[in-house]
């Protein structure tokens, strides 16, 4: 009778390990899983349920080697606990050292940063003086320069028509190339030509009043950084209290004592900040060494026109040449680097519409493969739905219930799977299609672009009943056509 329940159990058991591997249960889950069929086949094969109470399903090894696994997870629990307090241990004494590595740090940054600001004062109150001495100078001399007028208005009425014509450029083109910087620089050259052969008087006025301006930054920039010194000071008095108070309360540990750097471990963390911060402050030095080369530089220029104006005629005529000169050039390159461009974008607006036909047909496929999931959806839905007609004993959960399941379950993986595949190649699809539209509209604006150089190219400035004007140049015109065989003179409005 004892034996009887034992072979039923094992019966259970091996008819149980031809279905698919269950997920491992603990040894009560087991107890409380076994524990009605045990009773069960007890009862049903010694007549009663007296019998069945009498038996236990566990063994002596598993009683064993459930206490054995109860001693190893202590184990471990107080292994991880004592190397957590190592941790802990080293992350204190980590923080102390920092600390004090950071307040030694902080005072010496503080120290030097003052130093460097006393010196600078210094330098700038130097130049301060030196400024309001150049200005008496330059004053004195103001009635004694006179200088002889060019007639610029003609190359600069050119210049500030070219500019006004750039203006037009579409909005995606409107960039600082090259082109205007030149033509910025060549208006600012036959401004300042111009200005300084028109009246010598009003020249040396403009200089007075520069040295005014530079005088005025210096003694800004001095007010300032003596107020950032009288905060830094107090910084650093501050600085030094709170560090004695924080040695007297947590005093460093022994590793800290033995010379060992605990900033070093930590270095390659802070070493963006530190170059950055390191970079504030050469910046800053740097910006106090500008301001006292540009004022300098002021100071020279002011005694050059002292003893230059007689060499002025010549040296602005050499300046407008060179400056029309850069223009021309500059805009040549543009026109040579926007052809360039417009050929590429050509190309890619090729391969751009070929990938939107490439991904419409993958869309297809896509669709078409979604659409064949549903035949074993339906299989398996049907086999599923007959199978539950079955009679009660024979209603279990065979291998064929089973790979019904994972066959239905892997079905509905891969269609959501195309699913989501089809939502990607949708998006990727309208991607495309804006940066198609985006490439077009790219396209017809450096072309416009093209357009206006190439008619700033063809114009050349003259002087028409006694004034300056613009006029077309037959020569420039030949040129520009065999650039583009589509471009009009004088259409830069409809083309923008």
């Amino acid at each position: 009778a004892c034996n009887r329940p034992l072979k039923l159990s094992l019966s259970t058991t091996s008819c149980t390990s031809l279905a698919p591997a269950k997920p491992k249960l603990s040894w009560s889950t087991r107890w409380v899983a076994w524990q009605p069929l045990c009773a069960s086949a007890a009862a049903h094969v010694s007549g009663g349920p007296h019998r069945a109470a009498a038996m236990s399903m566990h063994t002596t090894e598993e009683w064993a080697q459930h206490a054995s696994l109860n001693m190893t997870q202590a184990r471990t629990a107080q292994f991880q606990a004592h190397k957590q307090m190592d941790t802990s241990k080293r992350a204190h004494d980590s923080t102390v050292c920092n600390n004090l590595s950071m307040y030694d740090t902080l005072h010496s940054s503080m120290n030097q940063k003052v130093k460097n600001s006393y010196r600078l004062i210094e330098k700038l109150q130097k130049r301060a003086d030196s400024i309001e001495s150049s200005l008496q100078k330059t004053n004195a001399s103001l009635a004694m320069l006179e200088k002889a007028l060019r007639d610029k208005d003609v190359p600069l009425q050119l210049c500030v028509w070219r500019l006004e014509q750039r203006e037009k450029r579409p909005l995606r083109e409107q960039v600082r190339d090259a082109v205007e910087v030149a033509l910025e620089d060549e208006k600012s050259t036959l401004i300042e030509t111009q200005r300084r052969l028109s009246d010598a008087i009003k020249r040396t006025k403009a200089m007075i009043n520069e040295l005014k301006s530079h005088l005025d930054e210096v003694r800004n920039d001095v007010e300032q950084k003596m107020q950032a010194l009288s905060v830094d000071e107090m910084c650093l008095r501050s600085t030094e209290r709170s560090m004695h108070a924080v040695v007297e309360r947590t005093p460093p540990p022994n590793s800290a004592r033995s010379g060992r750097s605990p900033n070093s471990l930590k270095l390659s963390r802070h070493q963006v900040a530190l170059q950055e911060s390191s970079k504030n402050e050469v910046v800053r030095q740097q910006e106090a060494e500008r301001l006292n080369r540009q004022c300098a530089n002021c100071e020279e220029n002011s005694k050059a026109l002292r003893e230059d104006s007689s060499k002025l005629t010549q040296r602005c005529e050499a300046m407008v040449v060179d400056a029309e000169a850069k223009s021309e050039k500059r805009m040549q390159e543009r026109i040579q680097e926007n052809q360039s461009m417009r050929r590429r974008l050509e190309g890619e607006l090729r391969e751009t519409m070929g990938k939107i036909d490439h991904t419409k047909n993958t869309m297809s496929e896509t669709r078409y493969q979604i659409k064949a999931l549903e035949e074993p959806i339906e299989l398996t839905s049907s086999c599923a739905s007959w199978r539950k007609q079955r009679a009660t004993r024979e209603h279990i959960t065979d291998p064929v219930s089973t790979t019904l399941q994972e066959h239905r379950m892997t079905v509905l993986a891969h269609q959501q799977e195309l699913l989501g595949h089809h939502q990607s190649e949708k998006s990727h699809l309208k991607e495309l299609q804006d940066r198609r539209e985006r490439l077009k509209e790219d396209l017809r604006d450096k072309t416009a672009s093209l357009h206006i150089d190439l008619n700033c190219l063809t114009h050349e400035a003259m002087r028409l009943n006694g004034k300056p004007t613009t006029s077309l140049s037959e020569q420039k015109l030949s040129r520009a056509m065999k650039v583009d065989r589509a471009f009009v003179p004088g259409a830069v409005a409809s083309a923008r």
